[in-house]
Protein backbone atom coordinates (compact mmCIF):
# COMPACT_ATOMS: atom_id res chain seq x y z
CA UNK A 1 0.00 0.00 0.00
CA UNK A 2 1.36 3.40 -0.96
CA UNK A 3 1.96 6.16 1.57
CA UNK A 4 -0.87 8.32 0.19
CA UNK A 5 -3.33 5.40 0.32
CA UNK A 6 -2.32 4.69 3.91
CA UNK A 7 -2.80 8.35 4.85
CA UNK A 8 -6.21 8.36 3.15
CA UNK A 9 -7.22 5.31 5.20
CA UNK A 10 -6.10 7.03 8.41
CA UNK A 11 -8.10 10.11 7.44
CA UNK A 12 -11.22 8.00 6.88
CA UNK A 13 -10.83 6.57 10.39
CA UNK A 14 -10.28 10.11 11.68
CA UNK A 15 -13.45 11.31 9.93
CA UNK A 16 -15.52 8.50 11.45
CA UNK A 17 -13.97 9.11 14.85
CA UNK A 18 -14.55 12.85 14.50
CA UNK A 19 -18.25 12.28 13.86
CA UNK A 20 -18.73 10.14 16.95
CA UNK A 21 -16.51 12.38 19.05
CA UNK A 22 -18.39 15.56 18.07
CA UNK A 23 -21.73 13.90 18.70
CA UNK A 24 -20.78 12.44 22.08
CA UNK A 25 -19.06 15.64 23.20
CA UNK A 26 -22.12 17.75 22.45
CA UNK A 27 -24.31 15.37 24.46
CA UNK A 28 -21.90 15.30 27.40
CA UNK A 29 -21.65 19.08 27.55
CA UNK A 30 -25.41 19.30 28.26
CA UNK A 31 -25.37 16.14 30.41
CA UNK A 32 -27.69 14.31 28.07
CA UNK A 33 -30.35 17.02 27.85
CA UNK A 34 -30.15 17.63 24.09
CA UNK A 35 -32.93 20.22 24.30
CA UNK A 36 -30.27 22.67 25.51
CA UNK A 37 -28.32 22.26 22.26
CA UNK A 38 -28.90 24.74 19.44
CA UNK A 39 -28.35 21.95 16.86
CA UNK A 40 -28.95 18.24 17.02
CA UNK A 41 -25.98 16.11 18.16
CA UNK A 42 -25.59 14.67 14.67
CA UNK A 43 -24.87 18.13 13.28
CA UNK A 44 -22.04 18.53 15.77
CA UNK A 45 -20.72 15.19 14.59
CA UNK A 46 -21.00 16.23 10.95
CA UNK A 47 -19.15 19.46 11.73
CA UNK A 48 -16.28 17.61 13.41
CA UNK A 49 -16.11 15.02 10.60
CA UNK A 50 -16.02 17.73 7.93
CA UNK A 51 -13.17 19.63 9.55
CA UNK A 52 -11.26 16.42 10.25
CA UNK A 53 -11.45 15.21 6.66
CA UNK A 54 -12.35 17.86 4.10
CA UNK A 55 -9.17 20.04 4.14
CA UNK A 56 -6.92 17.00 4.21
CA UNK A 57 -8.74 15.24 1.36
CA UNK A 58 -8.67 18.43 -0.71
CA UNK A 59 -4.90 18.50 -0.23
CA UNK A 60 -4.63 14.84 -1.32
CA UNK A 61 -6.81 15.55 -4.36
CA UNK A 62 -4.60 18.48 -5.34
CA UNK A 63 -1.56 16.23 -4.91
CA UNK A 64 -3.06 13.61 -7.19
CA UNK A 65 -3.83 16.20 -9.87
CA UNK A 66 -0.67 18.33 -9.81
CA UNK A 67 2.07 16.26 -8.18
CA UNK A 68 3.53 15.05 -11.48
CA UNK A 69 3.72 18.56 -12.90
CA UNK A 70 5.24 20.05 -9.72
CA UNK A 71 7.82 17.28 -9.32
CA UNK A 72 8.87 17.54 -12.99
CA UNK A 73 9.30 21.32 -12.67
CA UNK A 74 11.36 20.98 -9.48
CA UNK A 75 13.52 18.27 -11.05
CA UNK A 76 14.01 20.35 -14.21
CA UNK A 77 15.16 23.32 -12.10
CA UNK A 78 17.61 21.08 -10.24
CA UNK A 79 18.98 19.61 -13.47
CA UNK A 80 19.32 23.09 -14.98
CA UNK A 81 21.31 24.23 -11.95
CA UNK A 82 23.58 21.19 -12.11
CA UNK A 83 24.23 21.75 -15.83
CA UNK A 84 25.01 25.47 -15.58
CA UNK A 85 28.75 24.90 -16.15
CA UNK A 86 28.21 22.76 -19.25
CA UNK A 87 25.67 25.24 -20.61
CA UNK A 88 28.16 28.07 -20.22
CA UNK A 89 30.82 25.98 -22.00
CA UNK A 90 28.40 25.26 -24.85
CA UNK A 91 27.44 28.93 -25.21
CA UNK A 92 31.11 29.88 -25.37
CA UNK A 93 31.73 27.26 -28.05
CA UNK A 94 28.77 28.48 -30.10
CA UNK A 95 29.88 32.09 -29.86
CA UNK A 96 33.34 31.28 -31.19
CA UNK A 97 32.27 28.87 -33.95
CA UNK A 98 32.28 30.57 -37.37
CA UNK A 99 30.22 27.90 -39.14
CA UNK A 100 27.43 28.09 -36.55
CA UNK A 101 27.23 31.87 -36.95
CA UNK A 102 27.07 31.52 -40.73
CA UNK A 103 24.30 28.92 -40.56
CA UNK A 104 22.34 31.02 -38.07
CA UNK A 105 22.68 34.13 -40.23
CA UNK A 106 21.50 32.18 -43.27
CA UNK A 107 18.38 31.03 -41.43
CA UNK A 108 17.58 34.61 -40.41
CA UNK A 109 18.02 35.94 -43.95
CA UNK A 110 15.85 33.23 -45.51
CA UNK A 111 13.11 33.83 -42.94
CA UNK A 112 13.13 37.54 -43.66
CA UNK A 113 12.87 36.90 -47.41
CA UNK A 114 9.91 34.56 -46.88
CA UNK A 115 8.10 37.23 -44.84
CA UNK A 116 8.82 39.83 -47.57
CA UNK A 117 7.38 37.59 -50.30
CA UNK A 118 4.28 36.84 -48.21
CA UNK A 119 3.73 40.57 -47.71
CA UNK A 120 3.96 41.09 -51.49
CA UNK A 121 1.41 38.30 -52.03
CA UNK A 122 -1.03 39.92 -49.58
CA UNK A 123 -0.56 43.26 -51.33
CA UNK A 124 -1.18 41.76 -54.77
CA UNK A 125 -4.31 39.89 -53.59
CA UNK A 126 -5.76 43.01 -51.98
CA UNK A 127 -5.68 44.97 -55.26
CA UNK A 128 -8.81 45.82 -57.23
CA UNK A 129 -7.70 43.58 -60.07
CA UNK A 130 -5.86 40.55 -58.79
CA UNK A 131 -2.89 39.69 -61.07
CA UNK A 132 -3.24 35.93 -61.00
CA UNK A 133 0.05 35.24 -62.79
CA UNK A 134 1.97 37.52 -60.45
CA UNK A 135 0.40 35.96 -57.38
CA UNK A 136 1.19 32.45 -58.68
CA UNK A 137 4.82 33.44 -59.34
CA UNK A 138 5.17 34.94 -55.87
CA UNK A 139 3.65 31.84 -54.30
CA UNK A 140 6.13 29.63 -56.08
CA UNK A 141 9.00 31.84 -54.94
CA UNK A 142 7.69 31.76 -51.37
CA UNK A 143 7.43 27.96 -51.51
CA UNK A 144 11.00 27.62 -52.77
CA UNK A 145 12.31 29.97 -50.09
CA UNK A 146 10.33 28.15 -47.42
CA UNK A 147 11.90 24.85 -48.46
CA UNK A 148 15.35 26.45 -48.38
CA UNK A 149 14.63 27.91 -44.94
CA UNK A 150 13.49 24.52 -43.64
CA UNK A 151 16.65 22.84 -44.92
CA UNK A 152 18.79 25.61 -43.40
CA UNK A 153 17.06 25.24 -40.02
CA UNK A 154 17.58 21.47 -40.10
CA UNK A 155 21.27 21.94 -40.96
CA UNK A 156 21.65 24.41 -38.09
CA UNK A 157 19.93 22.02 -35.69
CA UNK A 158 22.15 19.10 -36.68
CA UNK A 159 25.28 21.18 -36.34
CA UNK A 160 24.23 22.46 -32.92
CA UNK A 161 23.70 18.83 -31.88
CA UNK A 162 27.26 18.06 -33.02
CA UNK A 163 28.60 20.90 -30.88
CA UNK A 164 26.52 19.69 -27.91
CA UNK A 165 27.89 16.17 -28.43
CA UNK A 166 31.44 17.57 -28.35
CA UNK A 167 30.73 19.27 -25.03
CA UNK A 168 29.20 16.08 -23.62
CA UNK A 169 32.15 13.92 -24.70
CA UNK A 170 34.60 16.39 -23.20
CA UNK A 171 32.63 16.46 -19.95
CA UNK A 172 32.55 12.66 -19.71
CA UNK A 173 36.31 12.47 -20.18
CA UNK A 174 36.70 14.98 -17.35
CA UNK A 175 34.51 12.90 -15.01
CA UNK A 176 31.54 15.31 -14.81
CA UNK A 177 28.61 13.83 -12.91
CA UNK A 178 25.79 12.10 -14.77
CA UNK A 179 23.30 14.53 -13.22
CA UNK A 180 25.09 17.46 -14.88
CA UNK A 181 25.16 15.58 -18.19
CA UNK A 182 21.45 14.80 -17.83
CA UNK A 183 20.68 18.47 -17.18
CA UNK A 184 22.75 19.50 -20.19
CA UNK A 185 20.92 16.99 -22.40
CA UNK A 186 17.58 18.28 -21.12
CA UNK A 187 18.60 21.86 -21.94
CA UNK A 188 19.62 20.88 -25.48
CA UNK A 189 16.42 18.90 -26.07
CA UNK A 190 13.73 20.80 -28.04
CA UNK A 191 10.94 22.14 -25.86
CA UNK A 192 8.33 19.84 -27.37
CA UNK A 193 10.44 16.79 -26.41
CA UNK A 194 11.39 17.77 -22.85
CA UNK A 195 8.22 16.25 -21.45
CA UNK A 196 9.16 12.96 -23.14
CA UNK A 197 12.66 13.16 -21.60
CA UNK A 198 11.24 13.59 -18.08
CA UNK A 199 8.62 10.90 -18.71
CA UNK A 200 11.27 8.40 -19.82
CA UNK A 201 13.38 9.25 -16.77
CA UNK A 202 10.40 8.68 -14.48
CA UNK A 203 9.48 5.40 -16.19
CA UNK A 204 13.03 4.02 -15.87
CA UNK A 205 13.04 4.81 -12.15
CA UNK A 206 9.69 3.08 -11.66
CA UNK A 207 10.81 0.02 -13.64
CA UNK A 208 8.46 0.63 -16.55
CA UNK A 209 9.13 0.54 -20.28
CA UNK A 210 10.61 3.76 -21.71
CA UNK A 211 11.33 4.89 -25.27
CA UNK A 212 15.10 4.75 -24.56
CA UNK A 213 17.48 3.89 -21.74
CA UNK A 214 20.68 5.86 -21.06
CA UNK A 215 22.79 6.58 -17.95
CA UNK A 216 21.80 10.24 -18.18
CA UNK A 217 18.10 9.35 -18.15
CA UNK A 218 18.59 7.13 -15.11
CA UNK A 219 20.43 9.94 -13.34
CA UNK A 220 17.58 12.33 -14.13
CA UNK A 221 15.15 9.68 -12.90
CA UNK A 222 17.01 9.50 -9.58
CA UNK A 223 16.56 13.27 -9.16
CA UNK A 224 12.85 13.00 -10.00
CA UNK A 225 12.44 10.07 -7.61
CA UNK A 226 14.07 12.00 -4.76
CA UNK A 227 11.84 15.02 -5.28
CA UNK A 228 8.78 12.78 -5.60
CA UNK A 229 9.52 10.98 -2.33
CA UNK A 230 10.14 14.25 -0.48
CA UNK A 231 7.03 15.87 -1.91
CA UNK A 232 4.92 12.79 -1.13
CA UNK A 233 6.13 12.69 2.46
CA UNK A 234 5.52 16.42 2.84
CA UNK A 235 1.95 16.07 1.56
CA UNK A 236 1.31 13.03 3.77
CA UNK A 237 2.48 14.80 6.92
CA UNK A 238 0.58 17.97 5.96
CA UNK A 239 -2.63 15.98 5.42
CA UNK A 240 -2.34 14.36 8.84
CA UNK A 241 -1.62 17.74 10.46
CA UNK A 242 -4.64 19.26 8.72
CA UNK A 243 -6.83 16.39 9.93
CA UNK A 244 -5.81 16.73 13.58
CA UNK A 245 -5.91 20.54 13.45
CA UNK A 246 -9.44 20.34 12.06
CA UNK A 247 -10.42 17.92 14.82
CA UNK A 248 -8.98 20.28 17.47
CA UNK A 249 -10.88 23.17 15.91
CA UNK A 250 -14.10 21.17 16.08
CA UNK A 251 -13.34 20.28 19.71
CA UNK A 252 -13.08 23.98 20.58
CA UNK A 253 -16.24 24.90 18.65
CA UNK A 254 -18.67 22.19 19.80
CA UNK A 255 -20.87 23.45 22.59
CA UNK A 256 -24.51 24.07 23.58
CA UNK A 257 -24.75 27.43 21.83
CA UNK A 258 -22.76 26.48 18.73
CA UNK A 259 -24.82 26.70 15.53
CA UNK A 260 -23.50 23.48 14.02
CA UNK A 261 -26.49 22.99 11.73
CA UNK A 262 -25.99 26.42 10.16
CA UNK A 263 -22.31 25.73 9.51
CA UNK A 264 -22.96 22.32 7.95
CA UNK A 265 -25.80 23.59 5.78
CA UNK A 266 -23.70 26.58 4.71
CA UNK A 267 -20.96 24.22 3.57
CA UNK A 268 -23.47 22.07 1.67
CA UNK A 269 -24.88 25.20 0.03
CA UNK A 270 -21.37 26.25 -0.99
CA UNK A 271 -20.68 22.84 -2.53
CA UNK A 272 -23.95 22.95 -4.46
CA UNK A 273 -23.18 26.50 -5.63
CA UNK A 274 -19.72 25.48 -6.83
CA UNK A 275 -21.18 22.49 -8.67
CA UNK A 276 -23.76 24.69 -10.36
CA UNK A 277 -21.08 27.23 -11.22
CA UNK A 278 -18.90 24.54 -12.78
CA UNK A 279 -21.84 23.35 -14.87
CA UNK A 280 -22.53 26.91 -16.03
CA UNK A 281 -18.86 27.60 -16.74
CA UNK A 282 -18.60 24.36 -18.71
CA UNK A 283 -21.57 25.39 -20.83
CA UNK A 284 -20.14 28.87 -21.32
CA UNK A 285 -16.77 27.38 -22.31
CA UNK A 286 -18.38 25.09 -24.87
CA UNK A 287 -20.43 27.92 -26.35
CA UNK A 288 -17.44 30.28 -26.36
CA UNK A 289 -15.22 27.76 -28.16
CA UNK A 290 -17.92 27.11 -30.75
CA UNK A 291 -18.53 30.83 -31.28
CA UNK A 292 -14.85 31.70 -31.53
CA UNK A 293 -14.02 29.05 -34.12
CA UNK A 294 -17.29 29.66 -35.97
CA UNK A 295 -16.52 33.37 -36.26
CA UNK A 296 -13.18 32.45 -37.82
CA UNK A 297 -15.02 30.24 -40.29
CA UNK A 298 -17.60 32.90 -41.14
CA UNK A 299 -14.73 35.32 -41.71
CA UNK A 300 -13.79 33.14 -44.70
CA UNK A 301 -17.22 31.85 -45.76
CA UNK A 302 -20.29 34.15 -45.76
CA UNK A 303 -23.03 33.20 -43.31
CA UNK A 304 -25.76 33.24 -45.96
CA UNK A 305 -23.73 30.88 -48.16
CA UNK A 306 -23.35 28.44 -45.27
CA UNK A 307 -27.00 28.52 -44.18
CA UNK A 308 -28.63 28.63 -47.60
CA UNK A 309 -26.08 27.09 -49.97
CA UNK A 310 -27.23 23.96 -51.79
CA UNK A 311 -23.84 22.30 -52.34
CA UNK A 312 -21.52 20.86 -49.69
CA UNK A 313 -17.97 20.05 -50.80
CA UNK A 314 -15.49 21.15 -48.10
CA UNK A 315 -12.39 20.15 -50.05
CA UNK A 316 -9.33 22.07 -51.12
CA UNK A 317 -9.04 22.57 -54.86
CA UNK A 318 -6.11 20.87 -56.54
CA UNK A 319 -6.77 22.23 -60.04
CA UNK A 320 -8.87 25.12 -61.22
CA UNK A 321 -11.12 22.83 -63.29
CA UNK A 322 -12.14 20.67 -60.30
CA UNK A 323 -15.67 21.84 -59.55
CA UNK A 324 -16.14 19.35 -56.72
CA UNK A 325 -12.94 20.48 -55.05
CA UNK A 326 -13.54 24.21 -54.85
CA UNK A 327 -14.45 24.35 -51.19
CA UNK A 328 -18.22 24.88 -51.31
CA UNK A 329 -19.82 25.13 -47.84
CA UNK A 330 -23.57 25.16 -48.42
CA UNK A 331 -24.95 23.18 -45.47
CA UNK A 332 -28.55 22.77 -46.65
CA UNK A 333 -27.93 19.14 -47.81
CA UNK A 334 -26.68 18.32 -44.33
CA UNK A 335 -29.68 19.97 -42.66
CA UNK A 336 -32.03 18.15 -45.02
CA UNK A 337 -30.36 14.78 -44.47
CA UNK A 338 -30.43 15.20 -40.70
CA UNK A 339 -34.10 16.21 -40.75
CA UNK A 340 -35.08 13.37 -43.09
CA UNK A 341 -33.47 10.64 -41.02
CA UNK A 342 -34.74 12.14 -37.76
CA UNK A 343 -38.32 12.33 -39.03
CA UNK A 344 -38.23 8.71 -40.20
CA UNK A 345 -36.80 7.60 -36.86
CA UNK A 346 -39.44 9.52 -34.92
CA UNK A 347 -42.25 8.10 -37.07
CA UNK A 348 -41.07 4.67 -35.96
CA UNK A 349 -40.06 5.34 -32.36
CA UNK A 350 -42.74 7.72 -31.05
CA UNK A 351 -45.91 5.69 -31.83
CA UNK A 352 -44.41 2.34 -30.87
CA UNK A 353 -42.73 3.74 -27.76
CA UNK A 354 -45.83 5.57 -26.52
CA UNK A 355 -48.21 2.69 -27.28
CA UNK A 356 -45.96 0.17 -25.57
CA UNK A 357 -45.69 2.47 -22.52
CA UNK A 358 -49.49 2.86 -22.37
CA UNK A 359 -50.02 -0.88 -22.62
CA UNK A 360 -47.39 -1.72 -20.01
CA UNK A 361 -48.64 0.86 -17.52
CA UNK A 362 -52.42 0.61 -17.99
CA UNK A 363 -53.34 -2.73 -19.55
CA UNK A 364 -50.61 -5.32 -18.95
CA UNK A 365 -50.64 -7.60 -15.95
CA UNK A 366 -47.87 -7.50 -13.36
CA UNK A 367 -46.29 -10.77 -14.57
CA UNK A 368 -46.20 -9.71 -18.20
CA UNK A 369 -44.91 -6.26 -17.25
CA UNK A 370 -42.04 -7.70 -15.21
CA UNK A 371 -41.01 -9.76 -18.24
CA UNK A 372 -41.70 -7.40 -21.14
CA UNK A 373 -40.21 -4.21 -19.72
CA UNK A 374 -36.66 -5.59 -19.18
CA UNK A 375 -36.76 -7.32 -22.57
CA UNK A 376 -37.75 -4.05 -24.26
CA UNK A 377 -35.02 -2.13 -22.46
CA UNK A 378 -32.38 -4.60 -23.68
CA UNK A 379 -32.51 -2.69 -26.96
CA UNK A 380 -31.05 0.34 -25.19
CA UNK A 381 -27.91 -1.63 -24.27
CA UNK A 382 -27.04 -2.73 -27.80
CA UNK A 383 -24.04 -0.79 -29.19
CA UNK A 384 -24.88 1.54 -32.05
CA UNK A 385 -22.28 -0.12 -34.27
CA UNK A 386 -24.33 -3.35 -34.02
CA UNK A 387 -27.38 -1.45 -35.21
CA UNK A 388 -25.23 -0.10 -38.04
CA UNK A 389 -24.23 -3.61 -39.09
CA UNK A 390 -27.87 -4.69 -38.91
CA UNK A 391 -28.95 -1.78 -41.10
CA UNK A 392 -26.17 -2.35 -43.63
CA UNK A 393 -26.36 -6.12 -43.92
CA UNK A 394 -30.06 -6.83 -43.30
CA UNK A 395 -32.36 -3.82 -43.55
CA UNK A 396 -30.70 -2.21 -46.58
CA UNK A 397 -30.78 -5.35 -48.79
CA UNK A 398 -34.29 -6.15 -47.56
CA UNK A 399 -35.57 -2.72 -48.57
CA UNK A 400 -33.90 -2.99 -51.96
CA UNK A 401 -35.51 -6.40 -52.54
CA UNK A 402 -38.90 -5.19 -51.31
CA UNK A 403 -39.04 -2.11 -53.54
CA UNK A 404 -37.54 -4.06 -56.42
CA UNK A 405 -40.42 -6.52 -56.19
CA UNK A 406 -42.91 -3.69 -56.79
CA UNK A 407 -40.95 -2.23 -59.68
CA UNK A 408 -38.80 0.44 -57.99
CA UNK A 409 -35.23 -0.37 -59.01
CA UNK A 410 -33.25 2.77 -58.09
CA UNK A 411 -32.97 2.01 -54.36
CA UNK A 412 -29.57 2.63 -52.79
CA UNK A 413 -28.17 0.00 -50.45
CA UNK A 414 -27.34 2.85 -48.08
CA UNK A 415 -30.43 5.01 -47.76
CA UNK A 416 -32.12 7.42 -45.39
CA UNK A 417 -35.01 4.98 -44.95
CA UNK A 418 -32.71 2.17 -43.83
CA UNK A 419 -30.88 4.40 -41.32
CA UNK A 420 -34.13 5.98 -40.06
CA UNK A 421 -35.89 2.65 -39.50
CA UNK A 422 -33.02 1.14 -37.53
CA UNK A 423 -32.48 4.36 -35.59
CA UNK A 424 -36.17 4.37 -34.70
CA UNK A 425 -35.90 0.83 -33.35
CA UNK A 426 -32.89 1.91 -31.29
CA UNK A 427 -34.78 4.89 -29.79
CA UNK A 428 -37.95 2.94 -28.86
CA UNK A 429 -36.65 1.95 -25.38
CA UNK A 430 -35.84 5.58 -24.52
CA UNK A 431 -39.35 6.79 -25.25
CA UNK A 432 -41.05 3.70 -23.83
CA UNK A 433 -39.17 3.70 -20.54
CA UNK A 434 -39.48 7.44 -19.93
CA UNK A 435 -43.13 7.55 -21.00
CA UNK A 436 -43.93 4.57 -18.76
CA UNK A 437 -42.42 6.35 -15.73
CA UNK A 438 -44.28 9.56 -16.57
CA UNK A 439 -47.64 7.80 -16.97
CA UNK A 440 -47.18 5.89 -13.71
CA UNK A 441 -46.44 9.20 -11.97
CA UNK A 442 -49.93 10.54 -12.77
CA UNK A 443 -51.88 10.51 -9.48
CA UNK A 444 -54.29 7.63 -9.04
CA UNK A 445 -56.93 10.13 -7.89
CA UNK A 446 -57.25 11.42 -11.47
CA UNK A 447 -58.00 7.91 -12.68
CA UNK A 448 -60.47 7.25 -9.89
CA UNK A 449 -62.28 10.52 -10.56
CA UNK A 450 -62.57 9.72 -14.26
CA UNK A 451 -63.94 6.24 -13.56
CA UNK A 452 -66.39 7.73 -11.04
CA UNK A 453 -67.75 9.97 -13.78
CA UNK A 454 -68.46 6.89 -15.89
CA UNK A 455 -65.52 7.12 -18.30
CA UNK A 456 -64.10 3.96 -19.80
CA UNK A 457 -60.43 3.01 -19.53
CA UNK A 458 -59.65 4.21 -23.04
CA UNK A 459 -61.45 7.52 -22.38
CA UNK A 460 -59.56 7.94 -19.13
CA UNK A 461 -56.24 7.34 -20.88
CA UNK A 462 -56.92 9.65 -23.80
CA UNK A 463 -58.68 12.50 -21.97
CA UNK A 464 -57.16 12.44 -18.47
CA UNK A 465 -53.91 10.52 -18.17
CA UNK A 466 -52.22 11.54 -21.42
CA UNK A 467 -52.93 15.29 -21.04
CA UNK A 468 -51.75 15.18 -17.43
CA UNK A 469 -48.57 13.37 -18.46
CA UNK A 470 -47.98 15.56 -21.51
CA UNK A 471 -45.06 17.62 -20.07
CA UNK A 472 -43.11 14.47 -19.29
CA UNK A 473 -44.02 12.91 -22.63
CA UNK A 474 -42.78 16.00 -24.46
CA UNK A 475 -39.50 15.69 -22.57
CA UNK A 476 -39.22 12.03 -23.55
CA UNK A 477 -39.84 12.80 -27.22
CA UNK A 478 -37.33 15.66 -27.20
CA UNK A 479 -34.74 13.40 -25.61
CA UNK A 480 -35.38 10.92 -28.41
CA UNK A 481 -35.07 13.67 -31.04
CA UNK A 482 -31.74 14.77 -29.56
CA UNK A 483 -30.59 11.16 -29.58
CA UNK A 484 -31.54 10.85 -33.24
CA UNK A 485 -29.88 14.12 -34.27
CA UNK A 486 -26.67 13.19 -32.48
CA UNK A 487 -26.40 9.64 -33.80
CA UNK A 488 -23.39 9.05 -36.04
CA UNK A 489 -22.43 5.39 -36.40
CA UNK A 490 -25.75 4.17 -37.82
CA UNK A 491 -25.81 7.00 -40.36
CA UNK A 492 -22.23 6.32 -41.47
CA UNK A 493 -22.90 2.64 -42.03
CA UNK A 494 -26.50 2.76 -43.27
CA UNK A 495 -26.98 6.14 -44.98
CA UNK A 496 -23.55 7.00 -46.36
CA UNK A 497 -21.34 10.09 -46.16
CA UNK A 498 -22.20 11.89 -49.37
CA UNK A 499 -24.02 15.24 -49.10
CA UNK A 500 -27.14 14.71 -51.20
CA UNK A 501 -29.99 17.24 -51.22
CA UNK A 502 -33.05 15.08 -51.67
CA UNK A 503 -36.40 14.31 -50.09
CA UNK A 504 -36.37 10.74 -51.40
CA UNK A 505 -35.81 8.39 -48.44
CA UNK A 506 -34.55 5.68 -50.81
CA UNK A 507 -31.42 7.66 -51.66
CA UNK A 508 -28.16 8.02 -49.77
CA UNK A 509 -27.80 11.10 -47.52
CA UNK A 510 -25.58 12.29 -44.69
CA UNK A 511 -26.07 14.25 -41.46
CA UNK A 512 -24.40 17.06 -39.57
CA UNK A 513 -22.75 14.80 -37.02
CA UNK A 514 -21.26 12.52 -39.67
CA UNK A 515 -19.69 15.51 -41.42
CA UNK A 516 -18.26 16.81 -38.13
CA UNK A 517 -16.58 13.47 -37.53
CA UNK A 518 -15.31 13.34 -41.11
CA UNK A 519 -13.90 16.87 -40.97
CA UNK A 520 -12.10 16.32 -37.65
CA UNK A 521 -10.74 12.83 -38.35
CA UNK A 522 -6.97 12.52 -38.71
CA UNK A 523 -4.34 15.24 -38.48
CA UNK A 524 -5.95 18.60 -39.05
CA UNK A 525 -4.76 22.20 -39.01
CA UNK A 526 -7.30 24.53 -37.42
CA UNK A 527 -6.55 27.32 -39.84
CA UNK A 528 -8.55 26.27 -42.89
CA UNK A 529 -12.21 26.71 -43.73
CA UNK A 530 -12.57 22.95 -44.16
CA UNK A 531 -11.70 22.19 -40.53
CA UNK A 532 -13.37 25.27 -39.08
CA UNK A 533 -16.65 24.34 -40.77
CA UNK A 534 -17.02 21.54 -38.21
CA UNK A 535 -17.39 24.16 -35.47
CA UNK A 536 -19.99 26.03 -37.49
CA UNK A 537 -21.96 22.79 -37.83
CA UNK A 538 -21.60 22.21 -34.09
CA UNK A 539 -22.94 25.70 -33.42
CA UNK A 540 -25.97 24.95 -35.61
CA UNK A 541 -26.65 21.78 -33.60
CA UNK A 542 -26.37 23.76 -30.37
CA UNK A 543 -28.85 26.38 -31.59
CA UNK A 544 -31.31 23.70 -32.76
CA UNK A 545 -31.13 21.96 -29.40
CA UNK A 546 -31.66 25.27 -27.60
CA UNK A 547 -34.74 26.02 -29.69
CA UNK A 548 -36.22 22.58 -28.99
CA UNK A 549 -35.62 22.99 -25.26
CA UNK A 550 -37.34 26.38 -25.29
CA UNK A 551 -40.34 24.92 -27.10
CA UNK A 552 -40.51 22.02 -24.66
CA UNK A 553 -40.29 24.39 -21.69
CA UNK A 554 -43.19 26.39 -23.08
CA UNK A 555 -45.33 23.25 -23.49
CA UNK A 556 -44.44 22.03 -20.01
CA UNK A 557 -45.31 25.37 -18.42
CA UNK A 558 -48.63 25.59 -20.23
CA UNK A 559 -49.91 22.13 -19.27
CA UNK A 560 -48.39 22.18 -15.80
CA UNK A 561 -50.46 25.26 -15.00
CA UNK A 562 -53.53 23.46 -16.33
CA UNK A 563 -53.15 20.23 -14.34
CA UNK A 564 -51.50 21.44 -11.12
Amino acid sequence: MSVISFIALILLVLVAGGFYYGRIRSIRLVQGDTVLLHSLPNYHGYYAAIWAGLPAFLLLAAYGLFSGFIVDRLAAIELHTQASGLNARYEQLVDTDDRFRDLEQNVILLGARVETINAEIDTARSGVVQPAEQVALLRQQALDLLNQSTRAEEELRLYSQQLAAQVSESARSEGVSLVSLAGFELEQTPRERRTLFLSDARRLTEGELASRDTPELRAAGAVISAYQANFRNFVAVSALVLGFVGLIRAHLKVGPGFRARNSVERLITTVLFISSGLAVLTTVGIVASLLFESMRFFGEVPLHEFLFGLQWSPQIAIREDQIGQTGVFGAVPLFAGTALITVIAMLVAVPIGLFSAIYLSEYAGSRFRLTAKPVLEILAGIPTVVYGYFALLTVGPALRALFGAIGIEDVDLKSALSAGLVMGVMIIPFISSLADDVINAVPQSLRDGSYAMGATKSETISKVIMPAALPGLVGAVLLAVSRAIGETMIVVMAAGQGANLTANPLESVTTITVQIVTLLTGDQNFDSAKTLSAFALGLVLFVLTLIMNMMALRVVQRYREKYD
